[in-house]
C-alpha cells in the first residue's frame, strides 16, 4: 500500500483500503453498496518478512548464499516491500550476531542498478557503466563496484538514503515516483573464530544476501 499522491489529492479521491496496523489492513470500498461490499473480506493480513523471508536472510550467516527477489507491475510496491524486508531483516542479523560473540564478523554492503541493460554503482556519483567480469572462484563480479564496511545502523541509514537519491525514476499513471530501473542490495558477511583471530590457519566464512 501508499499513501494518495498529489494528483490523487487534487481528485479528491479516497483511499479504499485503511491500515489498521503492521500486518492488517481493511478494505472500505466506498464506491460499493453494503450488500456488495459484504461479498469482500473485510480485512487481509501479511506476514511477507516472518513467513517469506526471514529464513532465507539469516542462512547468510552460515555461511549460505541467498536472495530475496520482488516481481511484479510498476506501482505494485516493490521497492517499499524491499525496503520493509532489508529493514527488518538488519536488525535479526546484528541480533543474532550479539548472541554469537565467539565469532568476529565484518559487514560489506555494495547496491547496484541496472537500467537500459546497464549496470551503475549506487554508492558513486560517476555513472559510467560497470563491466560484468566472469571468476573462476566467486562467479560473475561486478567490476569497480563500491563496497562500503557497515560500522552501525546509522550508517546503514544513509546508504539507503545514497541509493534512493541516485536510482532512476520517472512517473507513471499509477505512480508519481515510479523505480525505473532494477535495484540490488547486497550484504557481504565475513565471520572469523575468535579463537583463530591473526592466525595463519584461521579459515573465513563468507556469503552474501
Amino acid at each position: 500500500l501508499r499513501l494518495l499522491n498529489g494528483r490523487e489529492i487534487l481528485r479528491n479521491d479516497v483511499s479504499d483500503w485503511e491500515c489498521i496496523n503492521n500486518e492488517t489492513i481493511i478494505y472500505k470500498n466506498f464506491a460499493l453498496s453494503s450488500s456488495e461490499r459484504s461479498m469482500y473480506p473485510a480485512s487481509f493480513t501479511f506476514e511477507v518478512y516472518e513467513q517469506g523471508a526471514k529464513d532465507v536472510v539469516l542462512s547468510v550467516i552460515s555461511g549460505i548464499n541467498s536472495r530475496v527477489f520482488a516481481y511484479g507491475q510498476t506501482s505494485n510496491g516493490k521497492t517499499y516491500t524491499m525496503i520493509g524486508i532489508t529493514e527488518y531483516a538488519l536488525p535479526d542479523i546484528y541480533g543474532y550476531i550479539q548472541k554469537h560473540q565467539e565469532r568476529d564478523f565484518v559487514f560489506k554492503f555494495s547496491a547496484m542498478e541496472i537500467y537500459n541493460e546497464s549496470v551503475r554503482d549506487l554508492l558513486s556519483v560517476d555513472n559510467t557503466p560497470l563491466r560484468l567480469l566472469d571468476d573462476t572462484e566467486k562467479g560473475t563480479v561486478v567490476e569497480m563496484l563500491t563496497e562500503e564496511i557497515l560500522r552501525d545502523w546509522s550508517h546503514v541509514i544513509h546508504l539507503f538514503c545514497i541509493c534512493e537519491a541516485q536510482r532512476q525514476i520517472g512517473e507513471t499513471s499509477l505512480n508519481e515516483m515510479s523505480s525505473r530501473s532494477h535495484q540490488i542490495i547486497r550484504l557481504t558477511i565475513e565471520s572469523c573464530s575468535r579463537e583463530f583471530l591473526g592466525r595463519d590457519n584461521a579459515g573465513t566464512l563468507t556469503a552474501a544476501v
